[in-house]
């Protein structure tokens, strides 16, 4: 069966969940060429056929992440109330449960050390999925959506991607803060010694819509443009 796939062109699908599947393992030192030829039942030599070297394969894998995670965005911005605060909230919001639901895949997105960042189909999805996020941003900075196509000539615009590194890295950092455990850790320290019942990922699903939309509160007062601006 194994063979028949790589023969019908199917080995270069049987590669990529073959590196999720040994990425969700929690070691990204456990994906290899060889490890996933193993795990899709070919040659060692197989994945060169379709895989430039690990770091190849590591950027499609990451693409796959960026490709999820943009069509999440994008259903958020369809979904959320038309508010520019309300439209950063859902964005946030699906960024932060991105994280939390296919965490190492979310890591691996962010290796450029390990991934070819010349990847085509790696930069064509970073970016549409950028566009989602920079979009929530420029509506609360009182500015029409974004297409991905816009996206290299907007950022000649310095004050425009100063406010996307403010905006992102508040949401970014949240994130990686929700992985590395130290919410978590601030919740038990928070009920200790305390009588009442701890339910940790309600709680921390409470915590997160306060701080997104206290963050979305605080942003739209200060990125709103004025005239001769922007």
């Amino acid at each position: 069966m194994k063979g028949a796939a790589y023969h019908h062109g199917d080995l270069r699908e049987e590669l990529l969940r073959a590196a999720e599947g040994l990425l969700r393992s929690g070691d990204l030192n456990a994906v290899t060429l060889r490890a996933c030829a193993r795990a899709a039942g070919v040659s060692h030599a197989a994945p060169q056929h379709h895989f430039r070297d690990l770091s190849d394969l590591l950027a499609e894998t990451a693409a796959r992440g960026y490709k999820r995670l943009g069509a999440a965005l994008a259903a958020a911005l369809d979904s959320a109330p038309a508010s520019p605060e309300a439209r950063f909230l859902a964005v946030g919001r699906t960024y932060v449960r991105f994280a939390r639901e296919d965490s190492e895949l979310f890591r691996l997105m962010f290796r450029a050390d390990r991934l070819n960042v010349a990847n085509e189909a790696l930069r064509s999805d970073r970016l549409a999925c950028y566009a989602h996020m920079a979009s929530a941003v420029s509506g609360m900075r009182g500015e029409p959506p974004v297409v991905a196509a816009e996206l290299p000539g907007r950022r000649q615009d310095g004050l425009w991607l100063e406010d996307i590194l403010i905006s992102w890295s508040y949401v970014h950092g949240f994130a990686l803060l929700v992985l590395e455990g130290e919410i978590d850790r601030l919740l038990t320290e928070r009920w200790e010694g305390s009588r009442a019942p701890m339910d940790p990922h309600s709680d921390l699903d409470a915590m997160t819509d306060r701080i997104l939309d206290q963050t979305a509160r605080r942003l739209g007062a200060i990125l709103q443009v004025t005239p001769g601006e922007s």
